[in-house]
């Protein structure tokens, strides 16, 4: 591009783009499933999920026994914690497609989407150790510690300085969920 060709660019792109907009919109649809890890672990993963949206107060998560009808895979990994000194990680994904065109002209419907998703990865000896001190009918708190935690990276959370926090990076000891449940709700926009 030559200069000439380059300036007129830089003229007249206020010119085109005065007025124009890009609508902007966010999908926030967690589906999950197991997609890798010993099938019979499904029904706690169901349970988890079912436990986290009574909590939240919404159902925020869905599962699915599809992993191919998925977005937000769970992982259960044998000697997770021996490989990687943890016992779960999450994380957030986000994917942006924008429809219509590039530089926006008036008149012109221009919109970008958003969708956000999450892979969780937990330690198989993890979960079948705290599945052995559960009491029958309630969910084992350490489970309950772990997928709150790391769910909660997969809604753009970082760790906290309080070492009572759900967030903070160890998630040995008792923790107080009392701010975690409204961040979610917040990350979601449900006051």
């Amino acid at each position: 591009m030559d200069l000439r060709s380059f300036l007129l660019i830089f003229l007249l792109f206020p010119l085109v783009s005065c007025g124009s907009s890009v609508q902007k919109s966010e999908v926030k649809k967690y589906v999950m499933a197991l997609k890798q890890g010993d099938e019979s672990y499904r029904p706690l993963i169901r349970r988890i999920i079912e436990d986290y949206n009574n909590n939240v107060g919404y159902q925020v998560l869905e599962f699915t026994d599809s992993p191919d009808a998925a977005n937000s895979p769970i992982l259960i990994t044998k000697g997770l914690e021996n490989r990687d000194g943890k016992v779960g990680w999450g994380q957030w994904f986000s994917q942006t497609e924008r429809r219509g065109s590039v530089v926006p002209l008036p008149g012109q419907k221009t919109t970008e989407t958003t969708t956000y998703s999450l892979q969780v990865e937990f330690d198989e000896d993890f979960l079948a150790a705290n599945l052995k001190e559960a009491s029958p009918g309630l969910l084992n708190v350490e489970i309950r510690k772990l997928f709150a935690h790391e769910v909660g990276h997969g809604f753009q959370m970082g760790h906290a300085p309080n070492e009572r926090d759900v967030m903070y990076f160890d998630i040995s000891g008792e923790k107080d969920f009392s701010s975690y449940w409204p961040q979610v709700r917040g990350f979601f926009g449900l006051q």
